[in-house]
């Protein structure tokens, strides 16, 4: 939410506050048994008070309603051809393929680098595991986007 936005939503707040002051008031007032021009004004102020807290969220929200919309013509084109050739992958589609090439691109070379300078025969077998480890969920990985890549020329 933007400092602007804020600053209103804190000025109806400050107005809905107010608004509630001025209830209690009345109801005070009339409590005790004073029906007065000035708790009848107290009443006619509350309820101006409500409605224009009203119209001024209903206008709030219809002022952002649409903000983030596309309204040129070139976005609305361009967001159709981008929808012809399937749109945006699934999130998790796309996390699968960050993985893919986070393990193909650092952790199994690191891992194989690593693997060769040790010494140490017990860590050399940790990291075999290791690295074996990484194929597999490599393996799965790759499944599970040429599942998702035949179901969508499926589609199509």
């Amino acid at each position: 939410m933007s400092k602007k936005t804020e600053q209103i939503y804190k000025a109806i707040s400050v107005l809905e506050d107010l608004q509630n002051q001025i209830s209690i008031m009345n109801q005070l007032s009339r409590s005790k048994g004073e029906e007065s021009e000035h708790s009848h004004h107290l009443g006619e102020i509350e309820f101006e008070m409500g409605q224009a807290i009203k119209s001024l969220r209903f206008w709030i929200g219809s002022l952002y309603l649409y903000n983030g919309k596309s309204t040129s013509k070139a976005k609305q084109n361009a967001s159709q051809e981008n929808g012809k050739k399937g749109g945006r992958p699934p999130k998790e589609i796309t996390a699968a393929r960050r993985r893919r090439a986070e393990l193909e691109e650092t952790v199994i070379p690191d891992l194989r680098r690593e693997r060769s300078i040790t010494t140490d025969l017990e860590k050399e077998s940790a990291l075999d595991r290791e690295i074996e480890d990484c194929e597999k969920e490599l393996l799965l990985i790759e499944e599970k986007l040429e599942k998702w890549a035949e179901k969508k020329v499926a589609q199509k």
